[in-house]
């Protein structure tokens, strides 16, 4: 049976989703969205780094997806049923991975759509009946691997392709299934770039791949579609919009998650361990020396662990160092400790935290009062009180 898994989707700098991060209990991977543009996926790699690069930190799966989700393009953290549904979302292909793919068409090109047109017309059934060659043993017994024998006539017509933009590495063709032959009524403009990027591409990879396409009728149909869009963007586009998509990942529906309800919103989260309850803090440090001042805080939520713990460090810091000038000692010191003694009343408030998602919480430590060097403080709480002594005694 399938396990849920969380996600977060993340986006390139002009707002294109490019991905996805997900995990499960024990991983967390990456997953490209398979119709995005040459520029979103490489943005994905810059993702698919920070994911890994926080799970080598240590962090939980879903620690990474909570550290991720508070940088700029990231969404929140949202749960999917299974790793299917995740897949589907990321073969979801949107109006704009349409407009994206007929823009590289190069309209203002006459030239070219007309040696489209041309070499099409052109082809025979003797050059759409290819045939192939090797496939024979030498002499020494190898066996020579067989290749298609195309026509000139049918480079002709690869190449027109080429030259009315429609083969383009804006289509991540290995991202995607090998388009199939269309059904009545054509392919879609945006398809038939897609079809003719995977076709002509995969040739060079694997002999026989414009063989399939001709003798299934999509290299036909490939054509057929471009002129038409040529000769009518607007009404081709509308004539085949109720078609169905060819060569896509046909993705299920995908269900938005439900809005938090206003009554229960989630709790902040320790910007340390990822555990909560956690309040929303600030603790101070001050140093205070003779010809120089030195100001320190740390914010964010914090749970009742964490935010202890930084308040007993930053606080007996204070005590030991923020004395040594006469602005610290009656000004910043104390106005610093006071701060500190009402953050940390906030912070006792709260219950113990659960457990942390983003890794280990830090630990308080013995309390101030068993600190050394917060005494350090009775010397200047010292000489002020021998100060006001001695006023009152010399007054006397």
């Amino acid at each position: 049976m399938s396990s849920p898994v969380h996600y977060i989707t993340l986006t390139a700098p002009d707002g294109e989703v490019v991905g996805y991060a997900w995990g499960d209990d024990t991983d967390v991977e990456w997953m490209h969205r398979k119709a995005s543009s040459s520029g979103a996926y490489k943005a994905g790699l810059d993702w698919y780094t920070k994911v890994h690069e926080a799970h080598g930190r240590g962090l939980t799966p879903l620690g990474v997806l909570n550290l991720l989700s508070r940088e700029p393009g990231a969404g929140p953290v949202t749960e999917a049923p299974d790793l299917a549904a995740l897949e589907d979302l990321a073969g979801v292909v949107t109006p704009a991975d349409d407009r994206r793919l007929l823009a590289q068409l190069d309209r203002d090109n006459a030239a070219a759509w007309q040696e489209l047109a041309e070499a099409f017309d052109a082809l025979t059934e003797e050059d759409r009946d290819v045939q192939w060659g090797g496939g024979h043993k030498s002499p020494s017994g190898a066996t020579h691997v067989p290749f298609p024998r195309y026509s000139k006539a049918l480079f002709r017509a690869v190449q027109a392709l080429h030259g009315v933009g429609a083969v383009t590495p804006e289509h991540r063709w290995r991202h995607s299934p090998m388009p199939q032959a269309p059904p009545a009524g054509g392919l879609r403009p945006a398809d038939a770039v897609r079809a003719a990027t995977a076709v002509v591409t995969a040739e060079r990879m694997s002999d026989g791949e414009i063989a399939t396409a001709v003798e299934n009728g999509l290299l036909d149909a490939i054509a057929d579609s471009l002129r038409a869009w040529y000769a009518d963007p607007a009404a081709e586009q509308t004539r085949l919009e109720a078609a169905p998509p060819a060569g896509r990942l046909r993705s299920a529906p995908v269900v938005a998650p439900p809005a938090p309800r206003p009554e229960a919103p989630a709790p902040p989260m320790c910007r340390f361990c990822g555990g909560s309850p956690a309040a929303d803090v600030t603790f101070r440090a001050h140093r205070g020396l003779v010809l120089f001042m030195g100001f320190k805080k740390m914010a964010g939520p914090m749970c009742m662990t964490c935010g202890l713990a930084v308040h007993r460090a930053l606080t007996t810091h204070t005590l030991c160092v923020g004395w040594w000038s006469p602005f610290s000692l009656f000004v910043f010191a104390p106005l610093t400790l006071v701060r500190n003694l009402l953050a940390v009343r906030e912070v006792k408030k709260l219950p113990a935290p659960g457990p942390g998602t983003l890794g280990p919480r830090y630990d308080p430590g013995v309390p101030i009062h068993r600190r050394p060097r917060a005494y350090v403080a009775l010397v200047p709480a010292l000489w002020v009180l021998f100060m006001i002594v001695t006023g009152l005694v010399g007054g006397a």
